[in-house]
């Protein structure tokens, strides 16, 4: 017999592909989508390597993940960039 554990939540969206509508512009500097979705949100400055940064000046920003299929979604966890600050 199988139980399954309800306090475990599985990241649906971990290494999966994004989409931005306003990604920044140097692609060189690594502030891309793919950020959201590697696991990692320890180290929440901009230069960490691990945050999502859009171009400056606008006034809205759209991000999106392909889950690959209609998946039934408990939460959502956004971490903001913090630059380390408590």
């Amino acid at each position: 017999m199988f139980f399954l554990n309800s306090d475990f939540k599985e990241n649906l969206a971990r290494n999966k592909t994004v989409w931005e509508d306003q990604p920044w512009r140097d692609k060189d500097i690594g502030w891309g989508g793919g950020n959201a979705v590697d696991g990692l949100y320890d180290n929440r400055s901009a230069m960490g390597g691990q945050c999502v940064i859009s171009e400056n000046f606008k006034q809205t920003a759209t991000w999106r993940v392909d889950l690959g299929g209609v998946v039934s979604i408990s939460h959502i966890d956004i971490y903001y960039r913090t630059d380390n600050m408590p």
